[in-house]
């Protein structure tokens, strides 16, 4: 079973969005079997955790734009939450840069958890904004 499994469930029902969820998902997926490989440890993991968190930044501008085009009302406070995690996890990044001992798996799995819990109570709320927005008036 893939650590990140998806299910249909966590769809928001964006095409967009969905794609790139879906995408992060493996992307996460592909890091953690190669730490389970051997592949990457503790050390080595930066190198490749970094184009994860340019992918989630990516998305997360997308996100953003989508929801400044429809006049989302809660776009500060979505936004906060991308610009909080993103620090979060860039502050992994640096350590790992730095030679600082990290836990690549609870990097992962803390991305995961995040992301999921995002997605089912933030990205959620965005269905109906953005599915609304892209009628044609």
């Amino acid at each position: 079973m893939p650590f990140f499994a998806w299910q249909d469930r966590y769809d928001v029902n964006i095409s967009s969005l969905d794609e790139q969820h879906r995408g992060i998902a493996g992307m996460i997926n592909n890091l953690y079997d190669s730490l389970e490989k051997g592949v990457y440890n503790d050390e080595t993991v930066g190198s490749v955790l970094i184009p994860i968190v340019e992918c989630l930044k990516y998305h997360f501008q997308t996100e953003e734009k989508m929801m400044m085009e429809s006049n989302y009302e809660e776009y500060h406070y979505h936004k906060s939450m991308h610009d909080r995690f993103t620090d979060e996890v860039m502050l992994s990044v640096i350590k790992i840069k730095k030679g600082e001992q990290v836990n690549a798996r609870e990097i992962l799995t803390m991305i995961r958890d995040w992301l999921l819990t995002h997605i089912e109570e933030e990205d959620r709320k965005l269905t109906p904004v953005l599915s609304q927005s892209s009628q044609p008036k």
